[in-house]
């Protein structure tokens, strides 16, 4: 196996890809998965233990337990499943260790241990020279660390593997503005401008970021009328996200609204109409707004979105606060809290809520 793939990690997401188990037929394993795509991370634990004591394929357990202690924030204990399942492997590195690799490198992001993550970065792209993700990640990693000009270089690599990938375009402008350098992320966006070559879509994208609301709204307003792509919640979600940049909160409740009219089954839409609300009732002083972004919250947890319900309930409980209700954002908190017990910030929420 490369010894320095072993050595600088023993130790190897597409970032939070992988959730199929790489292929896995056990159906423990599936069942496993399935329990973290739903976000029942505890009951997912518990199954790949078992699964485990039953005979079924040790690295795919230790993976699953690994994402599972990974989505509770247990990096201690997510680290250790990685390297075990990577240490369960032939010898010969395939697609499931390059996976557990880019989790494990994830894992060590999220415990601020950057060298060690570009450890595991130069040990993928040692093997597989053409992995785009390691590459930008391992940029992400050292803008960490301060070491700009090599975390430059790996993005403008990033980018030139696939220039009309604009998401990843525009994670790079995030990256780099986040860190001060927001001038030179503008530059590498205005760089890509192609209208010949790009979506309306992909234009209203750009135009957003570089600042131009305006035509960032003709564009997206095209793509919304568009009949190309069947989910429109990308689109609908930026362009609605234009008038609040702008301060234009009724428009932003029009395109919401206007799309739940004809997709009532979108739990985000619901997330982001509510948010839009309570912004409203703090800038226009009116609470009736309060009462609306909490009935939205309402809508799209009762749709049971796994992907969406944390933030749903999160913004409830602060649409609730806000409104001056303690008591009820008290109850909902604590509430939460059973079910999402690792959540630090929920936790210093309900100690503030209950001296009030």
């Amino acid at each position: 196996m490369g010894k320095r793939f072993l050595s600088a990690l023993c130790i190897i997401s597409l970032s939070l890809a992988g959730l199929s188990g790489c292929g896995e037929s056990d159906d423990a394993i599936k069942a496993g998965m399935t329990d973290i795509k739903d976000h029942k991370y505890a009951e997912a634990v518990t199954g790949f233990n078992t699964a485990m004591e039953n005979g079924s394929s040790k690295r795919s357990c230790l993976r699953g337990l690994g994402i599972s202690y990974l989505e509770q924030s247990m990096y201690p204990e997510a680290e250790d499943c990685f390297k075990r399942a990577l240490g369960a492997g032939s010898g010969i590195p395939d697609s499931m260790d390059f996976d557990i690799a880019y989790y494990l490198a994830k894992t060590l992001q999220k415990q601020d241990r950057y060298e060690e993550a570009v450890s595991v970065y130069d040990a993928i792209l040692d093997l597989r020279p053409s992995e785009r993700d390691a590459v930008y990640l391992r940029g992400v990693c050292r803008l960490e660390l301060g070491d700009h000009d090599s975390a430059l270089s790996d993005f403008t690599k990033t980018i030139s593997m696939d220039n009309d990938d604009y998401d990843r375009i525009i994670a790079v402008y995030q990256q780099l503005a986040d860190k001060g350098y927001e001038e030179e992320g503008l530059g590498i966006l205005q760089g890509v401008w192609d209208p010949d070559h790009m979506t309306n879509y992909e234009m209203g994208q750009i135009s957003y970021y570089l600042g131009n609301n305006a035509q960032a709204q003709n564009y997206l307003e095209l793509a919304r009328s568009e009949k190309t792509t069947s989910d429109k919640t990308p689109v609908v979600m930026l362009l609605g996200k234009t008038g609040e940049k702008q301060g234009d909160f009724n428009y932003a409740v029009s395109v919401y609204r206007s799309f739940l009219e004809e997709h009532p089954d979108n739990a985000a839409i619901y997330n982001r109409l509510g948010i839009c609300e309570v912004k409203m009732a703090e800038s226009m002083g009116d609470s009736s707004y309060y009462e609306a972004a909490i009935a939205d919250f309402e809508a799209g947890i009762a749709l049971g979105d796994p992907d969406e319900a944390m933030s749903l309930l999160r913004n409830q409980i602060t649409a609730y606060e806000y409104m001056g209700d303690f008591a009820t954002a008290k109850n909902l908190i604590a509430a939460y809290l059973e079910q999402y017990p690792d959540d630090r910030d929920a936790a210093r929420e309900a100690q503030f809520l209950s001296t009030r």
